[in-house]
């Protein structure tokens, strides 16, 4: 079989940590869209979203979101995987 060549455990490190450092800085960005939207109020007032990963055909991935209604900033997303 022509298979490619599996990524070296060092480039595999790489992706990781870059990974890593771009889910940090959304986690911190929602982190602080929520902070804002709950001071001195644990209600408040929101709207979803979702996308798949393929239009018109049926798809393992999905993406949601919960953004604030009023200020339009993101509050949580959610990268959904359906194991079968």
């Amino acid at each position: 079989m022509a298979l490619p060549a599996s990524v070296s455990q060092k480039s595999y490190d790489k992706i990781n940590d870059k990974i890593l450092r771009a889910t940090t800085v959304v986690a911190n960005s929602c982190k602080k869209a929520a902070e804002e939207l709950l001071t001195g109020s644990s209600d408040i007032k929101v709207s979803g979203d979702g996308t798949c990963n393929t239009r018109g055909h049926f798809s393992l991935v999905g993406v949601c979101t919960v953004i604030g209604a009023e200020s339009g900033k993101v509050i949580d997303i959610d990268v959904m995987l359906q194991v079968m």
